[in-house]
């Protein structure tokens, strides 16, 4: 008799608390997920954690869905899979596609056509929902990190969570099923078979996260076991809540008071501490993670001195009522607003951006994210629910289609402008040449940024991968060849070498090689040094996994061990030694750890017989001297401009070429046609001197040709 009153009284405990299916607390937790997540991106200094709003929403996803299946198959022993998608369709997908077709019309509208073709591709990708394997993909891609971001980027988390809820119902169905035939506990098989599976994904996001640091933030395995956490208190925390409150009648509101009060300070904690040099997910996100599951376990309950008494007042809740349709609009906001203002970010401005999000959102809320889960389709078989689905991803798909063909059309015409300005005597660094006689040189811009065409990644078509004993990591051949001879016989054989900074030589390297009918071969990895200590960061972040080490110092390796057994005639070398910090362990300044490291390179190749010509490094963009900055100041370019003082800083290899003392290693500096005494330019005879945020443009390096001749004749005397 004790066992029944117990178990009625556990059964009317969790039907008490469904029969409000909105818990204050959870919408407290969701407003304070949202919010952490935006002022992180209005505000990642002050608050470099908020990324961890993501992983908050992800437990209280578990939770729910996970309560909810729990739910269908106590009461039918089943789920309906076609009803359950369906819901998910209806209440995800109405604010979405707003959110993203809007978005994508105002990039169209507002942005410059170079950042069309990764909007479209991205704005696809997350109305298919696979926007994170999109952004995994692009994170190991060293040509893409200086891509702006697209409007759609943080649909990466939709992405995650809509895969997620394809898997998760099986799961549990199987698991169900499995106890009904084998006979056995059926919560106690779920809470096993899903503890499990989350364990399982744990230990991969850990390995994951200190491997491969920059896909783990949005590959869908490492992020299992979050939803996993949440599903789990859903499965067996209301059984061990009702036990707690039948057991300890008069202490459980302390206990939870005080779990809740723990559980915001662990998100709290996470949110002001870590930053982007965190190894996160990985261990790390086992604090924000863990501070959910208390807050969800200990509720819906709370003391009068619990925080979620004072997270129930109406702000907060409106907050978490609005968050989804708040998550989605805040971000295409940020990165439009700049080029609707013309300017960068300031205060009011970012204030002015939550407002309208916020604005924004409720009128979302109430005109399309209550509508579709309420009336759209409503009574509709999940068939037809999916067809109409399919249909809205292909119209989405059909505008991105179109904004592609768009982009083509623009570059089209940028580049035949490009070619007919190409043979102006005062084309790009031509018009420095006083000679030329063309007046302001740093005035407007004749042409803007013809997109990746102006990126340095490129090759002639004199050029092909070496068919015999290539460079090689892994299935990755490293080393191409290019005959530039015409069919007469080679004057020498040369070797560029170095990341993308030596690859942006190319476009006057290549004439040169021309003019004097060189056969060269080139072997480039992008954000590797070319010496034979450890890289541990990049652009000031972490780089210190154990592949991209391996994959930096055996492709050192092995073009130093070619170049001497080789011995080319000259060697061309070039790198982003200011963005690449290395470690030798002596804890020196980088000046002098390059210096000795790049001087052990250029000793072993002169001792072979080759001279080394070292491309100084061009000024830096300082994030400002960008497409996007003369795209919005084409008139007055000047505003893209940058210090010289602060632009053009010590260039590690070139400093190590100076330091090794012999003449045959020579330095070709070309900043004098980058910066006057006092600044450094963005656009140069009517040209865009970049085409990233770091990278000179193909045209500008380009109309260096002749200077590049001349310094190099100079040199080789």
């Amino acid at each position: 008799m004790t066992g029944q009153v117990l178990f009625r009284t556990r059964s009317e405990l969790r039907r008490k608390e469904s029969v409000n299916a909105t818990r204050k607390d959870i919408q407290a937790l969701r407003a304070l997920a949202v919010m952490l997540v935006v002022l992180n991106h209005l505000w990642p200094v002050r608050l470099p954690g908020g990324y961890v709003g993501v992983d908050v929403f992800f437990v209280i996803s578990g939770y729910l869905i996970s309560k909810h299946l729990l739910g269908e198959l106590e009461r039918s022993d089943r789920i309906n899979l076609g009803q359950f998608y369906a819901r998910r369709i209806r209440r995800l997908l109405p604010a979405a596609t707003l959110v993203g077709v809007v978005s994508l019309l105002a990039a169209w509208a507002l942005l410059p056509f170079s950042r069309w073709v990764a909007i479209a591709q991205e704005t696809m990708a997350s109305v298919l929902y696979v926007e994170n394997w999109v952004l995994a993909a692009k994170s190991v891609d060293y040509s893409a990190h200086n891509e702006a971001a697209s409007t759609v980027q943080h649909y990466w988390s939709l992405s995650v969570e809509e895969q997620f809820y394809l898997v998760w119902p099986l799961l549990m169905l199987g698991l169900f099923t499995a106890a009904v035939r084998f006979r056995l506990r059926r919560r106690a098989l779920l809470t096993l078979g899903v503890a499990l599976a989350s364990v399982i994904a744990l230990v991969f996001c850990i390995w994951f996260t200190y491997t491969n640091k920059s896909p783990a933030y949005f590959v869908t395995p490492a992020r299992v076991w979050e939803f996993g956490a949440g599903a789990l208190v859903a499965i067996g925390g209301a059984h061990a809540l009702g036990s707690l409150r039948l057991r300890l009648p008069s202490y459980h509101l302390a206990l939870s008071g005080t779990a809740q009060w723990l559980g915001y300070g662990l998100i709290a904690f996470s949110a002001l501490t870590f930053n982007e040099h965190t190894f996160f997910p990985g261990f790390a996100a086992a604090v924000p993670v863990l501070g959910t599951v208390l807050v969800i376990a200990s509720g819906p309950n709370s003391p009068f001195w619990s925080p979620n008494r004072v997270l129930a007042a109406k702000p907060i809740q409106f907050v978490g009522d609005v968050s989804y349709s708040l998550y989605l609009w805040h971000w295409p906001l940020i990165v439009l607003a700049p080029a609707i203002l013309s300017r960068p970010l300031g205060t009011l401005d970012k204030l002015g951006i939550l407002a309208l999000a916020i604005g924004l959102s409720y009128a979302s809320k109430k005109l399309v994210e209550d509508p579709g889960r309420t009336k759209l389709l409503k009574g509709a078989r999940p068939l037809r629910v999916v067809l109409v689905t399919a249909a809205a991803m292909a119209t989405v798909c059909a505008l991105c289609g179109g904004l592609l063909l768009s982009f083509g059309k623009a570059q089209e015409a940028e580049t035949a402008k490009l070619q007919n300005l190409s043979g102006d005597p005062c084309y790009g660094a031509r018009s420095l040449d006083p000679g030329n006689d063309c007046g302001d040189p740093f005035g407007a811009a004749r042409v803007a940024n013809v997109g990746p065409n102006e990126a340095p990644r490129f090759d002639a078509p004199e050029c092909h991968p070496a068919a015999d004993d290539p460079i090689v990591f892994e299935d990755q051949k490293l080393l191409t060849e290019c005959d530039f001879t015409g069919g007469a016989p080679a004057s020498a054989t040369v070797w560029l070498i170095g990341d993308s900074h030596a690859e942006q030589w190319k476009s006057a390297l290549y004439e040169l090689a021309r003019l004097h009918k060189w056969k060269l071969k080139e072997s480039m990895v992008g954000g590797c040094p070319f010496v034979d200590v450890k890289r541990v960061a990049f652009m000031g972040e972490p780089a210190d996994d154990a592949r991209s080490q391996k994959r930096c110092l055996d492709w050192s390796k092995q073009v130093t061990d070619r170049i001497v057994q080789e011995k080319p005639g000259m060697v061309f070398a070039s790198s982003f030694g200011a963005g690449e910090t290395i470690d030798d362990g002596t804890g020196r300044p980088q000046l002098e750890q390059y210096g000795d490291a790049v001087a052990k390179r250029f000793l072993a190749w002169t001792g072979a017989g080759s001279r080394v010509f070292v491309f100084r490094d061009p000024p830096l963009t300082l994030r400002h001297s960008s497409p996007d900055c003369v795209a919005l100041n084409q008139q007055q370019p000047i505003n893209c401009a940058n210090p010289r003082a602060e632009a053009l800083v010590p260039d590690p290899i070139a400093s190590a070429a100076v330091g090794v003392g012999k003449p045959s290693v020579k330095v070709l500096d070309m900043s004098d046609q980058f910066c006057d005494d006092q600044t450094c330019y963005a656009v140069i005879g009517g040209l865009q001197v970049y085409a990233d945020f770091d990278h000179a443009s193909r045209s500008y390096i380009h109309s260096l040709m002749p200077v590049v001749a001349q310094r190099f004749n100079e040199a080789r005397q």
